[in-house]
This record gives C-alpha cells, sequence and structure tokens, in this order.
C-alpha cells in the first residue's frame, strides 16, 4: 500500500488519541494491575531497529552495529501489548529530557511506579532492570521475574513488524518520512488491539542491541536501593 503524506498527516494528528501516558491514578493503577508479577510495573520499555534507505551523505549516521542503515525505535507498552509510548532514540526522548530536567513526577507520580528494562537500559528509580551476573538466590529470582512481566515489549515489537511488514524495510530516502511511517504503523496496532482486531500469524523476530546510556549518580543509588527491596520481597 503506498502510504500518501495525507495519510500520514492524518495519522500524525490522532496519534494522542491512541498513544498517550496514563494521566489519572486510576488509569496508573490499571496499568498496575496488567503486571502480576513484578510489583510497581506500568510498562516495558525496549527498543528495535527499522531499516531505512538513507542517502550516501547519511550512511554513517544512520550505520548500525550490524553494518546496515536503520532508525531505533523506543517504546513502552502495557501489559496489553499496547503501546503508551514511542520516540526514536530513549536518551534523547522527550520522556527522559523531561525527567532529567523536571523530575519524574510527571510521569511517575507514585515513588512505587517504575517501568521495566533489560540489561542494556540505565538503572534508575523509576527504570528496573536486571542484575548483572546475579550472584544470590534473591538476584536471579528477580531477574526471572523481571523478565517474566517484561516480554510483552517483545512480543509486541514481534507483532509491530510481523504485521506491518513494510517495517522490514522502509523504502524512502527521507528519515524524517520514515519516521513517519513508522509512527503511523504504531497507531494502527494500538488502534487494531483496542478493537480487539488480535494478530496471531507467526511473529517476527528482531534484533537486540541497545547500548547503555548515561545518568545521575544518584538516580542510580536510589535505583539500586529500590530494586535490592524489590527483589527481597520477592521471595
Amino acid at each position: 500500500m503506498r502510504l500518501t503524506n495525507a495519510f500520514l498527516y492524518i495519522m500524525k494528528s490522532i496519534k494522542g488519541k491512541y498513544i498517550y501516558w496514563p494521566k489519572t491514578e486510576e488509569e496508573f493503577e490499571e496499568l498496575r494491575r496488567g503486571f502480576a508479577r513484578y510489583p510497581g510495573v506500568i510498562g516495558a520499555v525496549d527498543r528495535c531497529h527499522i531499516n531505512i534507505k538513507v542517502p550516501i551523505a547519511q550512511h554513517d549516521s544512520y550505520a548500525d552495529r550490524y553494518l546496515r542503515h536503520s532508525i531505533n525505535l523506543m517504546a513502552i507498552c502495557n501489559a496489553n501489548k499496547i503501546f503508551t509510548y514511542d520516540s526514536r532514540v530513549f536518551s534523547n526522548s522527550i520522556f527522559v529530557r523531561d525527567i532529567e530536567q523536571f523530575g519524574k513526577q510527571k510521569y511517575f507520580p507514585n515513588n512505587d511506579y517504575h517501568i521495566i528494562g533489560d540489561s542494556a537500559f540505565p538503572l534508575t528509580s523509576w527504570l528496573m532492570k536486571p542484575y548483572r551476573n546475579p550472584r544470590t538466590q534473591i538476584q536471579s529470582h528477580h531477574n526471572y521475574i523481571l523478565s517474566a512481566d517484561r516480554v510483552c515489549i517483545e512480543h509486541t515489537f514481534d507483532i509491530l513488524l510481523g504485521r506491518w511488514r513494510r517495517l522490514q524495510f522502509i523504502n524512502t530516502y527521507s528519515v524524517s518520512k520514515a519516521i513517519e511511517i513508522v509512527t503511523a504503523a504504531c497507531i494502527l496496532h494500538n488502534y487494531c488491539y483496542l478493537n480487539n482486531d488480535i494478530w496471531e500469524e507467526e511473529l517476527f523476530e528482531y534484533g537486540n542491541d541497545f547500548q547503555e546510556e548515561n545518568n545521575p549518580r544518584l538516580d542510580v543509588h536510589f535505583g539500586t536501593i529500590k530494586r535490592d527491596r524489590i527483589a527481597e520481597n520477592l521471595i
């Protein structure tokens, strides 16, 4: 299907209706209840690479570790495989910039709330990740429970790339248009799931090569304390 500029404009204009962060305590609690194993989770975060065609002059800017040219989609989903946030790069996203500038209260009104990611993400008081090289049974059990809830974002990306096959390679030299196409696919994904149009075809497996980001030392300290407390309470 040929994606016209008018279609992409319409998708952009309705994005806030289908991809949005919770605003009320009831919405936050509904998200938390969806994650049955790990306490306090209101979303799972991950990223995937979308292969694109770029002008020769921009090859170095969009080369990934596999020497392909791609853009990095970072997204957060709920337990029902519905996107609640999407961005191109985690560290440069409005989500992270807002937290660094104004504090986490905008996205996490309760200190017990957090999102969960894999070991490549930074540990903070609002993002829990597995222990690297767990040394105790408590840490190993923590990693197992976290991964069991986090897998929903992997399945969501699998479904996104399997259903909207155009995302396997976006054949346009315009990076901005490629980003609009990815956004449109995320909106359509949510629209389908919210209307019970569930995708049951073979899932598409995506790569896993996110690079760890820097984060303020103090928040790492609080994140470490919080993760240790959660791990101990899981036993």
